[in-house]
């Protein structure tokens, strides 16, 4: 028999209760004016700040494109390769498992990890630079997929209030979403693009994305058959692969062994995977001490002066650094990707070449904010203009959606 019952704990108890957990160094909760917008919160409110925000990630459309978008190889090759969406849930798990060991706010972390992606191009990285020379030899700025990411929760998603557009995400997250990636324009002065992010969740999320990425595309280039092949076929590759195994053999001490032979178990990218996030807890921890970090405070001064806690130690590091550049060299830059990305650009090329000729080949909505660009003169990312509103446009479409505009556009047969 229960003899006692505990009440229901609503978003400030809930919030309290959560802080007495966290580290001193944590960011148990958002800073006073965080949302651009003042929002009135019910009583029984149920969630903390940071959970709202996950929330209002994850119920947003540009979440949901995701599952159709291109992570490194495109959708139609294979059901079980990963997607954007795939790997926001992987980042998102690694993030959370380092802010539970390390004592940090999983909320934040998990927020952060789920919104890191959500500007990414339909087919890949390839497309986002193409969407980057388009802007930049117009002298309209760049477009990198996280600065993307901060523009959607902004001001391209609608949590359908007549008040503000974007989610009214808190800064912590918006930061945290901005510095994932280290090519920043500069845009978003008041979140400090130039620096570290100024709280370690978010340093966690930057390391973990670079993580699950490369392990996990790695492990989608030995199941496709992608790098057995180049193996077979290269042997400048084939000596690259068997030094990284050597390499990875001698620093765990034969307990992790690559393979890449068609049909192969990859059990071992799970070692590897959990060879990288426990060096890299135990790495961070150690840089908590060694620099004395004790408080919220020390975290933003350190950022300050461009330093970021949470990182692997140099041997690791190292490891880590050979085994990234293998992939980019040996998977990213081999004929396969590079034939797919051609395709992508060809196709995404041809509608925004179309788009710029006749503007009314837009949808209504994008093309009443191709004839509106000054109701965002006040945003604080990069001004609005006509290309910008057309690589908006283009970037929010998923692999399949794209390919279905584009024989709409330019396929006499398809019906409209």
């Amino acid at each position: 028999m229960i003899d006692k019952f505990f009440p229901i704990r609503y978003k400030d108890d809930i919030e309290a209760a959560y802080a007495t957990i966290l580290a001193p160094y944590a960011t148990a909760f958002p800073a006073p004016d965080s949302r651009d917008y003042e929002e009135k919160l019910q009583s029984d409110d149920l969630r903390s700040s940071f959970q709202r925000d996950r929330d209002r990630i994850i119920h947003s459309k540009a979440f949901r494109r995701l599952m159709y978008k291109t992570q490194v190889f495109v959708n139609h090759e294979g059901d079980h390769f990963r997607t954007r969406l795939t790997h926001s849930l992987e980042v998102s798990q690694f993030a959370r498992g380092i802010a539970k060991s390390l004592a940090l706010n999983e909320d934040l972390a998990e927020a952060i990890a789920l919104g890191h992606d959500l500007g990414h191009t339909p087919f890949g990285h390839a497309v986002e630079s193409y969407f980057d020379e388009q802007l930049k030899a117009r002298g309209m700025g760049r477009f990198y997929h996280n600065e993307q990411s901060v523009r959607i929760v902004d001001l391209l998603e609608s949590r359908n209030s007549t008040d503000y557009r974007g989610l009214n995400l808190t800064k912590e997250v918006r930061e945290g979403i901005l510095k994932h990636n280290e090519e920043r324009s500069g845009v978003y002065t008041n979140l400090d693009p130039y620096l570290p992010c100024s709280n370690l969740e978010g340093q966690v999320v930057n390391i973990v994305d670079t993580i699950a990425y490369v392990c996990h595309d790695f492990e989608d280039g030995v199941k496709s058959g992608l790098l057995y092949k180049n193996i077979q076929n290269n042997p400048d590759i084939k000596e690259a692969f068997l030094e990284l195994k050597e390499m990875i053999s001698e620093k765990t001490k034969g307990d992790i062994c690559l393979h890449c032979d068609l049909y192969t178990d990859t059990y071992f990218i799970r070692k590897l995977i959990h060879y990288f996030i426990l060096n890299l807890t135990k790495d961070s921890h150690e840089n908590i001490i060694k620099l004395k970090v004790s408080s919220l405070d020390d975290v933003k001064r350190l950022a300050e002066q461009k330093k970021s806690v949470i990182g692997f130690n140099e041997e690791t590091k190292k490891v880590f650094d050979e085994f990234k550049k293998f992939v980019y060299k040996n998977i990213y830059d081999t004929q396969t990707i590079v034939i797919m990305d051609t395709k992508a650009v060809s196709v995404v090329s041809e509608m925004f070449e179309a788009l710029i000729k006749n503007p009314k080949l837009l949808p209504p909505e994008w093309l009443y904010k191709y004839n509106h660009i000054e109701n965002d003169d006040n945003y604080k990312g990069y001004k609005n203009n006509e290309i910008r509103v057309i690589c908006d446009y283009l970037s929010c479409m998923t692999d399949r959606y794209a390919l279905e505009e584009y024989e709409r556009l330019f396929d006499a047969r398809v019906k409209l």
